[in-house]
């Protein structure tokens, strides 16, 4: 057995037996530190190339390519052991193609440093640089992690990067619990877990992040809505990213430009050959057979303005001297999406003599945090 380098034990798992043995003792544990090392250029789902954990004993790094069946680790990442990930979105991602699961009961030590007031997304380096005092040499990040055999360089670097991580966090459990923030970053884990959900009616709505789209008509943005729902589910059965597909930008000039042909299509040079051939008629059949705008589509939200933008900034304000009370990173505490559906649904509220209650999107910190500030302000603004 060799540490790679490392001055701590390091064990590579290939087998599934061994793999088995470890999950048993890791789903017996308080907390583990957990991440992975992928690759995602050419295709719309990661592709595992190592998974890191840390324990109590040491090291252990798990070979995706040999074990085939990653649905073991199910159990381990959905039950209540703690898994302390750094900026856990990603890793999330690549645990729900691998093991067909939604992790549960994640630390994300990102969400600590932003809690702790040392900036919104704290990079990894910068991270272990706080808190340990260590230079990390992040060289190997971008490296091909599906190459076999893996480098000792690659090796060293994954281990220490799951070790620190695992040796920092209960400094940050001691911090946060110093200032009565105890629980809060795994309530954000959570919220953050359930806009992650990959679902038929994410699919559907994936034109409602098309912010600028809300200028078209109603017409032009149902058929965004159509056309983004359908390239959503094209680029995951083709396994390739959306621009691979057809681009965002693409999907908006088709539905301003409303060709209605495919030499019409071919003449705008919205696509590329290849694209052409693939989809032209396909789309172009769409946008000539777009169906009824039915009674409960939702219009693309516009950007706020008069009203609404001035009380935007009035909560934004609120929130930013609440977190600068509390020293925690103030974009954290007044995320922009959850101001502007609060305000959302405030304007859409029949009766503006009644406080609108904070959605529970919001998370149970926010709300305790913001409640009353933001009541005091909708008095202010529709004198209640």
């Amino acid at each position: 057995m060799t540490n790679f380098g490392c001055s701590f034990k390091v064990e590579m798992i290939s087998d599934h037996s061994r793999l088995q043995e470890k999950l048993v003792y890791w789903e017996s544990l308080p907390f583990i530190a957990i991440d992975t090392e992928f690759v995602r250029v050419d295709t719309f789902y990661p592709k595992a190339g190592l998974i890191q954990v840390a324990d109590d004993t040491g090291i252990f790094l798990i070979d995706p390519l040999d074990i085939e069946d990653l649905t073991v680790l199910k159990p381990l990442l959905v039950g209540s052991t703690i898994k302390v990930m750094h900026s856990m979105s990603e890793d999330i991602v690549l645990f729900q193609t691998i093991s067909d699961c939604m992790p549960q009961n994640i630390f994300d030590t990102q969400i600590a440093c932003a809690l702790l007031g040392q900036g919104i997304s704290v990079g990894y380096q910068k991270f272990i640089e706080l808190y340990l005092g260590l230079v990390i040499d992040k060289g190997e990040t971008r490296s091909d992690w599906l190459k076999r055999p893996l480098s000792d360089s690659q090796l060293e670097y994954a281990a220490k990067d799951v070790h620190y991580l695992y040796q920092v966090y209960p400094q940050l459990v001691s911090q946060l619990e110093e200032r009565n923030l105890s629980g809060i970053v795994e309530q954000e884990c959570m919220l953050i877990n359930l806009g992650m959900t990959d679902t038929a009616v994410d699919m559907d709505n994936y034109y409602l992040k098309m912010r600028g789209a809300w200028k078209f008509p109603v017409e032009n943005q149902f058929l965004l809505k159509k056309i983004s729902a359908w390239r959503e589910r094209e680029a995951r059965k083709r396994d390739k990213p959306r621009g691979r597909i057809i681009s965002d930008k693409q999907l908006l000039d088709i539905v301003d430009r409303m060709p209605k042909s495919v030499n019409a299509l071919q003449a705008s040079n919205i696509l590329n050959p290849g694209q052409n051939r693939k989809y032209g008629e396909y789309l172009v059949s769409m946008i000539n057979t777009p169906g009824q705008v039915y009674s409960g589509f939702k219009p693309i939200p516009r950007s706020l303005s008069g009203q609404k933008l001035d009380y935007y900034r009035a909560l934004k304000k609120a929130s930013e001297s609440i977190a600068q009370e509390w020293n925690m990173a103030p974009e954290l505490l007044g995320r922009k999406r959850l101001l502007e559906h609060y305000i959302t649904m405030l304007f859409a509220s029949k009766d503006k003599q009644q406080p609108v209650q904070l959605p529970e999107e919001f998370g149970a910190w926010r709300i305790k945090l913001l409640s009353g500030p933001f009541e005091k302000i909708a008095e202010s603004k529709f004198n209640v």
